[in-house]
């Protein structure tokens, strides 16, 4: 039997309350439904104000509790007394009163079981002429990487960048750096400017970029800014005029 969880604050279950006078209201219509999962029906033939109080407990006036009754939880109907929708809340467990009446679940078959028609291989570790371990193997290659050929041009512009970032050897690059160091190998870089990059970051200029992306994406403009000496030594230049023309003023004393 299924209580529904808003069973006590339902505006039946309060209007029974009321009406009878009593909180103890909800006990009288669970004593009901339960009488209806005895019976296996919600309609009873012939009922009176007697009978209903008796099965639900009632101790009170019968008509009373008959008439409240009629307003909430129950319905008069060709001479039948009904649990309102105690069917329709309660449909799973008549379904299963049904099959029950049917016989209930199938039994599992019995006897032998069905007779495979497809012989089973006398050798299955063995196929088309070679064995389950020569397949096994052969997957596994199969699913190795296959290594990368070695270029030796790309291998040691990253060493020589590797050495610019502090990076140590052997540190896996992201394939994006990948990418865009195969299109700076491509440029062909001379040696001499190479060395000037070199010189760069080997000295910690701090005009130089701060990570190995930035600057394969802007390759070029940094060996530019080597070239055009975009380091201390220039920022220093504005200071050294200023010097002299301190001195030659003096000197013109």
């Amino acid at each position: 039997m299924i209580v529904e969880l808003d069973f006590l604050d339902h505006w039946k279950t309060r209007l029974l309350s009321r009406l009878l006078d009593t909180e103890t209201a909800p006990l009288h219509v669970i004593r009901l439904w339960a009488h209806c999962q005895t019976r296996k029906t919600n309609r009873f033939a012939d009922w009176n104000p007697a009978i209903l109080s008796a099965v639900c407990r009632w101790n009170g006036d019968a008509q009373e509790f008959w008439d409240a009754m009629l307003q909430t939880f129950c319905r008069s109907e060709d001479g039948c007394l009904i649990a309102h929708q105690w069917d329709e809340v309660n449909a799973g467990l008549i379904c299963s009163w049904s099959n029950g009446a049917k016989g209930g679940r199938p039994k599992k078959p019995t006897g032998n079981p069905p007779v495979n028609p497809e012989p089973i291989p006398v050798n299955p570790d063995i196929t088309r002429g070679v064995t389950y371990r020569e397949e096994k193997i052969e997957k596994i290659d199969s699913s190795l990487p296959t290594p990368s050929v070695s270029d030796p041009e790309l291998d040691s512009l990253r060493s020589r960048i590797n050495k610019w970032f502090r990076r140590r050897e052997g540190t896996d690059w992201q394939p994006a750096e990948l990418k865009a160091l195969k299109l700076v190998v491509k440029l062909k870089t001379s040696e001499s400017d190479l060395q000037l990059l070199d010189a760069r970051y080997e000295t910690k200029n701090k005009y130089r970029r701060k990570d190995i992306m930035t600057l394969l994406n802007n390759w070029n403009t940094e060996i530019d800014r080597c070239k055009s000496g975009d380091d201390d030594s220039q920022q220093s230049l504005p200071i050294a005029s200023a010097h002299k023309k301190q001195t030659d003023w003096m000197d013109s004393l």
